[in-house]
C-alpha cells in the first residue's frame, strides 16, 4: 500500500515537473496545445444536443412553419460554427503541439549532455551506460510534449464521456452502466503499455547496438576494410542483434493481441447490448425519432470515447515511465568511487 502511493506521489511530482519544464521552454506554445486540446474535447457532447434538438423539431413541428424556419436556420448556424470552431481548434492544436515537441526535445537532449560533464570518464567505457544512455537521447527526451499531449488527450476523453453522461442520465441512465467496460479495456492498455516501456529499457544495449551498427555502415574507414576482407560482419551482427529484439517483440505484441482481442469481442457484445438497450426503451413510450437519433450516437460516442482514454491512459503511463528515466538521471549525484548506477531505480537524494 505504501509502495502504491509513493508510486503515485512520484508519478505526480514527475507531472508536475514536465509541465514546469514545457512552460519554462515555450510558454505560449504550451498553454495554448492544452487550452485547445481541453476546448476540443467539448465537441462531441455539443454535437450530440444540437443534433437531439434537430431530430426534436423534425418530429414535433417545431410550432408555426415560421417558427420551424427560423428555428432551422438557427439550427444550422450552430452546426456550421460549431464545426468550423472545431476544425480551427484542431489546427491550432496540431501546430503549437508540434513546435512544443521539437523545442522540448532540443531542451531537454541540452541538460542530457550538460549532465555528462559530471559523470567520471570510465562510465563512458561500459556499454551498460553507453546503452542506457543512448534510450535516454533516442527514447526519452522526445517524451516530455508527448506527456502533455496524452494528458491532454485522457483529459479530452474523460470530459467527452462526462458529458455524453449527464445527458444520457436524463433520458436513458442505464445506459451508463455500459462504462463499466472502460476497467478492463484501461487494464489492458496500462499494462501493455508498461511491459512496452520495460522491453525498450531491457532492450536498450540492443538497441545501441543496431545504431551503432547502422553509423558504421556508412563511415569511410568501415566500407573499406569490409570490402577489402569481403566480410558480412556488419550484416550479420545486425541481424542477430535485430532478430533478437524482435523475437521478443513479437512475443509481447501477440501476447497483447489475444487479449484485445477478447476485449474487442467484449466491446462488440456491449454495443449490441446497448443497441438493443436504446431500441427497448424507445419502443416503452412513443416512438420518438428524435430519442433514437440521440441515444444511438450517444452509445457510439460513449464507446469510442472509453476506448480512446484507455489507450492515451495507457500512453501516459509509458510516457510517464521514460521521463522519470530523464529526471532520475538529471538529479543523479555521480560520485568517481561508485559503480554505474542503474538510470531505472529511484534516484538517491537529489529531487526526492
Amino acid at each position: 500500500m505504501k509502495d502504491t502511493a509513493r508510486q503515485i506521489e512520484r508519478r505526480i511530482r514527475t507531472i508536475g515537473a514536465t509541465i514546469r519544464l514545457l512552460y519554462q521552454v515555450d510558454a505560449r506554445a504550451f498553454l495554448i496545445s492544452t487550452s485547445t486540446g481541453v476546448l476540443g474535447a467539448l465537441f462531441y457532447p455539443l454535437f450530440l444536443l444540437l443534433a437531439w434538438k434537430g431530430f426534436s423539431l423534425l418530429t414535433t413541428g417545431g410550432g408555426q412553419g415560421h417558427d420551424l424556419f427560423f428555428q432551422g436556420i438557427m439550427l444550422g448556424l450552430g452546426f456550421f460554427g460549431l464545426l468550423s470552431v472545431h476544425s480551427l481548434l484542431e489546427i491550432i492544436n496540431e501546430t503549437a503541439t508540434t513546435n512544443l515537441k521539437a523545442v522540448s526535445s532540443q531542451q531537454t537532449s541540452e541538460h542530457l549532455m550538460s549532465k555528462m560533464s559530471e559523470v567520471p570518464y570510465h562510465f563512458f567505457e561500459e556499454n551498460d551506460f553507453q546503452a542506457r544512455y543512448g534510450l535516454l537521447t533516442s527514447q526519452a527526451a522526445y517524451q516530455p510534449a508527448m506527456l502533455v499531449s496524452t494528458l491532454i488527450h485522457s483529459i479530452s476523453s474523460l470530459v467527452s464521456i462526462l458529458g455524453v453522461v449527464m445527458m444520457l442520465l436524463a433520458s436513458a441512465p442505464l445506459l451508463v452502466v455500459l462504462l463499466l467496460v472502460l476497467i478492463p479495456l484501461t487494464a489492458v492498455e496500462t499494462r501493455f503499455h508498461k511491459q512496452t516501456l520495460e522491453l525498450q529499457t531491457s532492450s536498450a544495449p540492443d538497441l545501441f547496438r543496431m545504431q551503432y551498427l547502422s553509423q558504421k555502415s556508412i563511415d569511410a574507414t568501415w566500407q573499406r576494410d569490409i570490402r577489402v576482407h569481403n566480410s558480412s560482419i556488419l550484416t550479420e551482427e545486425y541481424r542477430i542483434v535485430g532478430q533478437r529484439y524482435l523475437s521478443n517483440l513479437k512475443r509481447l505484441l501477440n501476447r497483447f493481441q489475444g487479449i484485445r482481442a477478447v476485449i474487442g469481442i467484449g466491446i462488440a457484445g456491449t454495443i449490441t447490448l446497448g443497441t438493443a438497450l436504446v431500441f427497448w426503451l424507445i419502443n416503452r413510450g412513443p416512438s420518438s425519432l428524435a430519442q433514437a437519433a440521440f441515444l444511438l450516437p450517444a452509445l457510439f460516442l460513449l464507446l469510442a470515447q472509453a476506448k480512446a482514454f484507455s489507450v492515451s491512459w495507457g500512453m501516459l503511463v509509458e510516457c510517464l515511465g521514460y521521463i522519470e528515466q530523464v529526471f532520475d538521471f538529471l538529479d543523479q549525484s555521480f560520485e568517481q568511487t561508485q559503480p554505474v548506477p542503474s538510470l531505472l531505480a529511484p534516484a538517491v537524494g537529489g529531487g526526492q
